[in-house]
């Protein structure tokens, strides 16, 4: 006799009965698309490296690296929905029947085929634009725009400088980051690190220089400079201009001789002898700016060492403790991309050009004088500025204050400018901040090793003869145009001062009075006064 089934048990029944896919779950439709959409952008960035007509490292790391990880992401979310969808259906009706297969596709039935057309079409409407906006976005990341301004105002300095250096067409990445995936990855964790500092404002004021973070010159620089093949030498006229009353304009020619480092093009001689091929220069310094260079050492071809030391102790101990360098592009060059000019060359290349008209009586030293103020900000800096100099040429000028005063602002202008680019008081930046070692005018730089008391064993120093990197050539009193070669003709007499170095009264602001060192007298009053000799007359 039959025993009676509820309805209850009988659809108990037909529901175990009837297999329950998995793979119809958000999860892992979702990691479905995610492979899909890997596999085009991996399809499209081959078609884009075909027909690239140069290799981009960081286009290649993301093609080979960033797009295949979204693909084994994707393959990793599929199988954890099948897993998660598993779970629940076993947990809800242990009996239930899974199915394993996949899904019965038939494009016939329009109840599939809707669905189907409407994935197709979203997936190639957002595809390009994700894509596109993936590129231009990282892209924009690499930019000089975004290191400068979006996400680091705490360089707000650098990117002034950089804005007007010689290198305002090469992106910040290209030289702070190179080509390859290793500085690639470095510089992203050093970005990461910078940000938090950021958000917890727990970056230094000023930030310190980079030289110590950036890779071989050789793999940067020398991209686009060959210094091995730099070979004879450069005319230079460089215009400066007395803080005296006149702003007396004086012409300094030279031949700089930039030589070159290769052999087979001629000899190895002049600056870039430092760099020459067979050559290596290491030296040791004990502070963060490199300035203090108590250890040098040179090596030839043929592996003989030259030991040179300014410290006194034997050629044979050990070299001092700090940091050790070899020689190359940035240990000369090491502001190339963010130089910070003094106040006193800016205000000559004003004074030169018109910015600031020279024919305002002690334009020159009010200028530096206000320049090298202490203010709050620049805001407050220009103000002062305007005030100032306005109120100078009132008290102490009144007829060139009436009959100029159209020059005088645009000068005001002028020394604002100068001001704007080279003082940032909220990052603690001017030109003093970070020494510029090309040269020797301002800062130590040449004479860091060429200042004649570093010496070998034998007791011979490094040269530190002008006439080893630069002849300079004297106009004929008399003559507009006759130059002939001879001393450097200072614009003081520094008969007293002959060992002096640049850089020691040179500081790049107003110039030191006599009685800054000296006991105050008359006499050097008198000095202070007229210590500025007249250039050499004209025809």
């Amino acid at each position: 006799m039959n025993e009676p089934v509820c309805d209850a048990e009988v659809e108990a029944g037909r529901g175990s009965a009837t297999p329950t896919p998995l793979w119809n779950n958000a999860i892992t439709m979702t990691g479905v698309f995610i492979v899909v959409s890997g596999l085009i952008l991996l399809i499209t960035f081959g078609l884009f490296a075909m027909v690239s007509p140069s290799a981009n490292p960081y286009v290649d790391i993301v093609g080979l690296m960033v797009i295949p990880g979204v693909v084994v992401v994707g393959l990793v979310i599929a199988p954890a929905g099948l897993l998660l969808r598993l779970r629940k259906v076993r947990r809800t009706d242990p009996l239930r029947r899974i199915s394993w297969r996949f899904p019965r596709i038939d494009l016939n039935d329009p109840r599939q085929r809707r669905p189907v057309q409407a994935f197709l079409l979203i997936t190639f409407l957002m595809l390009p634009i994700l894509g596109v906006s993936g590129y231009h976005g990282y892209h924009f990341t690499e930019s000089s725009e975004f290191c400068g301004l979006t996400c680091h105002a705490v360089m707000e300095p650098q990117y002034a400088a950089y804005e007007q250096s010689p290198h305002a067409r090469v992106s910040c990445a290209e030289c702070h980051i190179g080509s390859g995936a290793g500085w690639f990855v470095k510089a992203k964790l050093s970005g990461v690190r910078q940000v938090f500092a950021v958000w917890f404002d727990s970056y230094s004021k000023p930030i310190p220089p980079a030289i110590s973070e950036l890779r071989p010159a050789r793999e940067t620089c020398e991209e686009c400079h060959w210094p091995a093949k730099f070979f004879g030498s450069q005319l230079r006229t460089r215009v400066h201009f007395s803080p005296d009353e006149q702003n007396t304009r004086r012409e300094v020619r030279m031949m700089l001789k930039t030589g070159g480092a290769d052999p087979l093009w001629g000899r190895a001689e002049g600056i870039h002898w430092h760099m020459a091929l067979d050559l290596k220069i290491e030296y040791v310094a004990l502070d963060e700016e490199l300035q203090d260079v108590p250890w040098v050492r040179s090596t030839d071809a043929s592996g003989t060492e030259r030991i040179y030391r300014s410290d006194g102790r034997p050629h044979d101990e050990p070299p001092p403790a700090g940091t050790v360098r070899t020689i190359d592009c940035m240990d000369c060059h090491n502001r190339a991309a963010h130089l910070f000019r003094p106040p006193y060359v800016s205000l000559d290349l004003y004074l030169d050009i018109g910015r600031i008209d020279a024919s305002l009586p002690w334009v020159k030293r009010e200028a530096l004088a206000l320049l090298s103020g202490s203010y709050a900000s620049t805001e407050e800096a220009k103000q002062r500025i305007a005030e100032s100099l306005t109120a100078f040429y009132q008290r102490e000028h009144p007829q060139v204050y009436a009959e100029k005063k159209a020059a005088i602002e645009r000068s005001v202008e002028g020394v604002q400018d100068i001001y704007a680019h080279t003082f940032f008081p909220f990052m603690k930046v001017d030109w003093r901040t970070y020494p510029d070692n090309v040269g020797h005018m301002y800062s130590a730089g040449c004479f860091r090793c060429h200042d004649g008391k570093h010496f070998d064993a034998d007791g011979q120093a490094i040269s530190s003869a002008c006439d080893v990197c630069h002849t300079f050539f004297n106009r004929v009193p008399g003559t507009q145009d006759t130059y002939v070669e001879g001393p450097f003709e200072h614009s003081m007499n520094l008969f007293p001062h002959p060992t002096l170095r640049c850089e020691q009264c040179h500081t790049g602001g107003p110039l030191p009075l006599c009685r800054e060192c000296h006991a105050s007298g008359d006499w050097l009053e008198e000095k202070d006064r007229e210590r500025f000799l007249p250039p050499p007359a004209g025809p």
